[in-house]
């Protein structure tokens, strides 16, 4: 097996042909030149537009030089080491934003909102629970209602299944015996670190106030797995996760330009992070 070929079966180096784009998470730093070649010829075998490297603190001029930018940080990502989230746009297209006042009167109001206020309780009539693989039909049906688009494939009961069987943690909302809202906690293990995600609520239940609960509720399934290190990704053009996040206590670092396919075409994503403990640079 050849390098390149290993460190894809380990999960080091992503082709994202879904969404167009390829992530370094692990490398060596003396062949950080030899990386970004790669990369670039990954790129274009597989017409993917953004590269993405989980850079460590000391490595960052070297990959500003061959192009890349800082376009924020993920706190304690590597068992409480950060990582630096550097980017290299491949299509002048694909490094400008759609919406950059919006996102940004998204963050404000959000950040306005920052606490760590007391997590309020479901309304009545809602219960939470563990999600198991018998409810993969329905969570995909409700993946399927609330995303036109989704930056992995959400909408199949059979790869909802896959991830419950390998390394994500999902909670529900259940109302009147039907799921109303949902989310998870992607855990990598070897990282020692987990993103809170795939979040949807049913049209129905919107403004229930539902997501929050489901929040806490992963952070304290994390912290008894002994995952300390917590971030999630939300779409800078809507309010709902961003406030959700921040009344939370997850503090903003930064922004991720048309990072994935997501409702209805390539947006930016916010990065919140909430460390259960100290980090390191």
């Amino acid at each position: 097996m050849s390098d390149v070929a290993a460190m894809q079966a380990a999960g080091d180096l992503v082709v994202d042909q879904r969404n167009r784009r390829v992530k370094l998470h692990l490398y060596d730093s003396g062949r950080i030149g030899e990386m970004d070649a790669i990369m670039r010829r990954l790129a274009e075998e597989t017409d993917a537009t953004k590269l993405i490297v989980y850079g460590k603190k000391k490595d960052v001029p070297l990959w500003l030089s061959l192009g890349y930018r800082q376009e924020g940080t993920i706190d304690g990502f590597f068992r409480g080491e950060n990582a630096q989230m550097l980017s290299c746009f491949l299509t002048e297209e694909r490094a400008v934003s759609a919406a950059p006042q919006v996102a940004e009167d998204i963050l404000q109001l959000s950040l306005a909102k920052a606490g760590q206020g007391e997590v309020k309780p479901l309304p009545p009539g809602y219960i939470l629970r563990a999600a198991t693989p018998a409810d993969a039909d329905e969570l995909a049906r409700l993946y399927r209602l609330v995303f036109a688009t989704y930056p992995t494939p959400m909408d199949d009961p059979d790869y909802v299944r896959k991830t419950m069987s390998e390394s994500t943690y999902y909670v529900v909302a259940e109302y009147d015996g039907r799921i109303a809202c949902a989310a998870s906690a992607e855990v990598t293990e070897r990282f020692g670190s987990a993103e809170l995600t795939d979040c949807a609520t049913h049209p129905d239940h919107v403004g229930k106030g539902l997501l929050q609960p489901l929040f806490a509720a992963l952070e304290e399934k994390m912290e008894e797995m002994g995952i300390y290190y917590l971030y999630t990704l939300t779409r800078a053009q809507s309010p709902g996760m961003n406030v959700t996040a921040a009344k939370h206590g997850y503090k903003y670092r930064g922004r991720l330009i048309n990072n994935c396919t997501i409702f209805s075409g390539y947006e930016d994503m916010n990065i919140w992070v909430k460390p259960l403990r100290p980090t390191f640079e």
